[in-house]
């Protein structure tokens, strides 16, 4: 499912500020941002990425979701299945 300019533009902000506050990061948001470019995106802060987007958005994740997850890109995306953003 791909996700509408507006369901990002509604998305984005909240999914920024997650991996701000998870991540301690303040750089650039696009879609293909992640672990790459995210110095403290490592396997333990992505656990606690996934757990923090589960609580804001009121979501459980699958573990394959949880795994597919590694850009914004792909948080939109799974957020957009899970009906957030519509």
């Amino acid at each position: 499912m791909n996700m509408t300019t507006r369901q990002r533009s509604l998305v984005r902000p909240a999914i920024v500020e997650i991996i701000s506050e998870v991540c301690q990061y303040d750089g650039p948001d696009t879609p293909v941002t992640g672990p790459d470019q995210i110095e403290r995106w490592d396997s333990l802060q992505h656990i606690a990425l996934v757990r923090t987007i589960e609580e804001h958005f009121g979501i459980a994740l699958s573990m394959d979701e949880m795994m597919e997850i590694r850009t914004v890109g792909d948080i939109e995306m799974v957020l957009a299945r899970h009906g957030v953003g519509a």
